[in-house]
């Protein structure tokens, strides 16, 4: 996941506080150096989804709508990503099938 993503997502989990997220607040929440968060929220900045000010950065409408995507995005990978019940449940049934039609 690209830092740009990552800190458009940590901005967009601590948007519920309803305060502005400090700079020390991605940075934690990112897991990444404060140089690469900086970096990022620099160039969100100059597209127009990020607005700073100081120390502490927001979402703008069309940053909270590519951050809600994102997550959406997110949560259907893993859905998609997440293993198959174990074939031996599904045999399991088959021969409990055979055996009920065999008698």
């Amino acid at each position: 996941m690209s830092t740009e993503i990552a800190v458009l997502r940590a901005l967009l989990r601590l948007s519920r506080r309803r305060t502005p997220a400090t700079f020390a607040d991605l940075v934690e929440r990112v897991g990444a150096d404060a140089s690469e968060v900086q970096r990022a929220l620099g160039a969100l900045a100059r597209s127009q989804l990020v607005q700073r000010s100081g120390e502490s950065a927001r979402l703008s409408m069309a940053g909270l709508a590519i951050a809600v995507a994102a997550a959406a995005n997110t949560r259907r990978a893993k859905t998609v990503a997440r293993p198959q019940r174990p074939a031996a449940r599904v045999i399991a049934i088959s021969r409990s099938v055979r055996r009920h039609r065999a008698a």
